[in-house]
């Protein structure tokens, strides 16, 4: 039996659950089955995240929601934001939940007590779009409206540095998302029409990709690769230290609204309510599984229940490939080796008589490849690349706030980026 779960927040208010499971007649072929669905909004749910034990969301009607799925499905609510709330990030270990909302705030819950234990009122002059938690668990990153970045002292609880961005042509007017690499030495901002990682090391871009199409969502692959997500329906992929190595795919007609990671493993859904879970190897991305769940999604996290295993048939080696449940391979520079420990439990015993019957009319989608000529030449379809972003300044705030060795050391690069062409992709895309 299958394990993964996809975890969907949507403008109807729902929280949704999607397990995926193995068909009975044929256990090499797998469907979306709704596990379970919610209601704790009384808005749509603006945001969502998971630690195993907990499914947290944030939503429009300024609540924050705690799911407890290993526990009889317990809910707890916090209200301490005035205004939607737009991100919510666990630490590395669980224990808390951070949370940022339109009112410019930020806070911290403690998610053994189920109590609010710290607070920053004006985090932000405006709105907080984002916030994630370095790997290490001691430090954080905040974005604003405002277009300003503020990195967190976790352990003290201060802000520690603020930078400015909006004087910054290359990001246009706004920046949504910023997220830490796997191994936190870089970290990666989405702005209007483009997207750039910073290396914490150099303090510089590392690499810069311009979209024709306006990105929606992303996230990383490994500490290497970053997928990214485009209105026009689009999946980017692309290595940040090897300008050659990127793919463009086009797997929706309409918005890729969000998508998450796991393993080998991609989720990701459109806006008009496809929910599709994708295995990446090598150059293989292969769509296992599809689902429209009738609603509109609006943000997802994809989990590894742990109960079970997800093993899967692939069609070319008819071997069993089996998902890992610890994190290992964080410094590995190919694609899917990062996977985080995330549990759920939901129990559902009774198989999709529909997705049973669609499953016996689909058939397998041509691969779709590319000139290997033209990728070794440097060629990239649809993304234009720019010049990389002069420096990323970091100004001090609290001159009396300095952050412990582990977090400012800077470690060498395991590798340089080989200098071979990239791989180009086979999409197989069930019908």
């Amino acid at each position: 039996m299958a394990g993964l779960e996809i975890v969907v927040g949507t403008y109807e208010q729902f929280t949704v659950c999607y397990r995926v499971e193995q068909l009975q007649k044929d256990p090499s072929k797998l469907y979306l089955k709704e596990a379970f669905a919610v209601h704790m909004h009384t808005a749509s749910v603006r945001t969502i995240a998971s630690n195993g034990k907990y499914v947290a969301t944030g939503g429009a009607d300024d609540r924050v929601c705690l799911l407890d799925v290993q526990n009889d499905m317990q809910q707890s609510e916090f209200l301490h934001h005035d205004g939607t709330v737009n991100t919510v990030a666990f630490s590395d270990d669980g224990s808390f939940l951070f949370t940022g909302g339109t009112d410019g705030s930020m806070a911290a819950i403690n998610t053994a007590t189920q109590a609010v234990t710290k607070t920053w009122k004006g985090a932000h002059k405006a709105a907080v779009q984002s916030i994630s938690i370095h790997p290490k668990g001691k430090m954080a990153l905040s974005l604003g409206s405002d277009m300003v970045l503020k990195t967190w002292d976790l352990v003290t609880g201060r802000a520690l540095f603020t930078t400015s961005l909006h004087k910054n042509r290359l990001y246009g007017s706004s920046l949504t998302d910023v997220q830490w690499s796997p191994d936190g030495e870089h970290f990666a901002l989405l702005g209007n029409k483009v997207v750039d990682v910073i290396s914490i090391e150099t303090t510089r871009s590392v690499r810069t990709l311009e979209c024709g199409s306006k990105p929606t969502t992303m996230c990383w692959l490994s500490v290497e690769e970053i997928a990214v997500g485009l209105e026009s329906g689009e999946l980017v992929m692309a290595n940040i230290l090897e300008e050659t190595q990127m793919e463009k795919l086009q797997i929706y007609e309409s918005r890729l609204k969000s998508l998450s990671c796991l393993g080998e493993y991609i989720a990701t859904a459109s806006s008009a309510g496809e929910v599709s879970l994708w295995h990446l190897q090598g150059v293989d991305f292969t769509q296992i599984c599809t689902q429209q769940i009738g609603c509109r999604p609006i943000c997802l996290t994809l989990m590894n229940s742990g109960r079970y295993e997800l093993q899967m048939k692939t069609p070319e080696k008819g071997v069993l490939q089996k998902l890992p449940d610890e994190n290992v391979g964080t410094k590995s520079a190919s694609i899917a080796k990062r996977v985080a420990k995330e549990l759920a439990w939901v129990s559902v015993e009774t198989e999709d008589p529909v997705q049973l019957a669609a499953s016996k009319k689909s058939q397998k989608g041509p691969k779709r490849k590319h000139s290997q000529a033209a990728r070794s030449n440097g060629e990239q379809t649809g993304i234009v690349k720019k010049k990389r972003s002069n420096v990323f300044v970091e100004e001090s705030i609290d001159s009396g706030v300095t952050l412990s060795k582990p977090d400012l050391a800077h470690k060498e690069k395991n590798g340089k980026a080989s200098n071979g062409a990239a791989k180009p992709k086979k999409i197989k895309k069930k019908a």
